[in-house]
């Protein structure tokens, strides 16, 4: 790639720009041997061909194809990504009846390993284009330990919920790159999970000059450390969102201008906590 003239990613060596002109001509990025770019009718014939004369190139596809188990496709003016395919393939774990009656039980080792299986599955998509049940995702994850067949039941309640919903990310024009900023929502409940942990989580987006909106990012997890109270539990997940939101920037910021400032993409960042948001207001009238 550096020999064909590309710039390696600071924050992500997978990810290669070229430059012409001051200007963005070309970008790929790779994931152990699949390769994915995107560029001007320039950057194919003077840099894709280099490439395809050093590796041996099986398949290629364009427009609309699979890549590392997605689905990504264009129309009406957008990308859209989905992994429906995959949901499909997700079958529900087999639960004799007279095992759904035992539901206080706690499971078998071979039952537990099928849970394992299957909410790792679930993460899976989760993690890639259904973050509308990454929290259901976490919830089965926190109870292995001492999960029992109404946990079995529940994940199979998922499955089910992932098949019959079709989800689509889209990702509009966003129009010019100096109107761009980032959106980042945060959230956390208080010792909502089974052993009086709490969840915290995170939805960054990238909105442009129109409003039109991008999503990049989310997280529901358990947070790291004990929070004693909401404003604490709230304080770590905006602290988390804010995060990945540098790097997301520091992404960004290379790709748009072919250097890392994250002060050329503003942050934006959003709670409903007022606890939270009155304790920054006053660290601004103290600065």
């Amino acid at each position: 790639m550096v020999k064909c003239g590309a710039s390696i990613s600071t924050v992500d060596p997978t990810v290669f720009y070229w430059f012409k002109n001051g200007k963005l001509n070309g970008l790929l990025a790779s994931h152990v041997d699949d390769f994915i770019w995107a560029g001007e009718d320039s950057f194919k014939t003077d840099i894709i061909d280099k490439i395809r004369s050093h590796f041996c190139v099986g398949l290629e596809v364009s427009e609309s194809f699979r890549y590392i188990g997605l689905h990504l496709g264009s129309s009406k003016g957008m990308i859209r990504l989905d992994q429906q395919d995959y949901a499909k393939s997700i079958q529900p774990i087999l639960i004799s009846k007279e095992r759904e009656r035992q539901k206080e039980d706690f499971l078998t080792s071979e039952e537990l390993e099928l849970m394992h299986s299957k909410v790792g599955q679930i993460m899976w998509i989760a993690n890639q284009t259904r973050p509308d049940i990454l929290f259901d995702a976490c919830s089965l994850s926190a109870v292995f330990k001492k999960a029992k067949v109404s946990d079995l039941l529940e994940t199979n309640k998922v499955v089910r919920r992932v098949q019959s919903e079709n989800v689509t990310l889209k990702f509009p024009q966003l129009g010019h790159r100096s109107a761009l900023k980032l959106l980042i929502y945060s959230d956390a409940s208080l010792g909502n999970l089974p052993d009086g942990g709490s969840q915290g989580g995170y939805f960054i987006f990238l909105i442009g000059e129109e409003g039109q909106v991008a999503p990049l990012a989310w997280q529901s997890k358990r947070i790291r450390r004990v929070a004693r109270s909401t404003l604490a539990a709230e304080t770590l997940a905006m602290a988390d969102a804010i995060d990945t939101g540098v790097f997301v920037a520091a992404l960004l910021t290379e790709l748009l201008y072919g250097v890392l400032n994250t002060l050329l993409l503003p942050f934006v960042c959003v709670t409903d906590n007022h606890s939270l948001f009155d304790k920054h207001i006053f660290n601004q009238s103290c600065a």
